[in-house]
Order: structure tokens, then sequence, then C-alpha cells
């Protein structure tokens, strides 16, 4: 089974903050790729959209950890 990369894609849509998170097979995200990502998941199609931007999160998910805490290495 190939490795999953995750992204987490951030955009404005009509001055509201948004956030979605991305799975692909690729380790990297085209700017191109990311905004039809963002339009598919924007309901309303006149939405005014802005300032999208891909972090490639290269770490797996980890519900113990919360986003923003420092964590010390184990080992």
């Amino acid at each position: 089974m190939a490795d999953q990369y995750r992204f987490l894609i951030s955009f404005i849509v009509d001055n509201e903050p948004k956030t979605i998170e991305h799975y692909s097979n690729n380790d990297t995200l085209s700017d191109e790729e990311a905004e039809t990502l963002v339009r598919k998941s924007v309901e309303k199609s006149d939405a005014r959209i802005t300032d999208i931007r891909v972090t490639g999160i290269h770490h797996p998910k980890n519900p113990k950890v919360h986003p923003g805490h420092y964590q010390q290495p184990e080992g």
C-alpha cells in the first residue's frame, strides 16, 4: 500500500477563514490542485475565495498530542 501524505489547506471564503485536510498518495500538492479542492468544498459557487495556502503535514495523526503543544521526543 502506498504512503498517504496529509496536507492542510487554509483559505478565506467571503472573509471567513476555513481549513480542509486532504490525503494524497503524492508527497506534493500543487497550488492548482489545492484551488480545485477548495472550490469543490465551498457550497456557494459565487463565493469569493482568497489566500489559499498549503501546508504539508508529514507526521502521523496522534490524538494524544494537541496542535501547538511542544512534546519532548521519547527515548
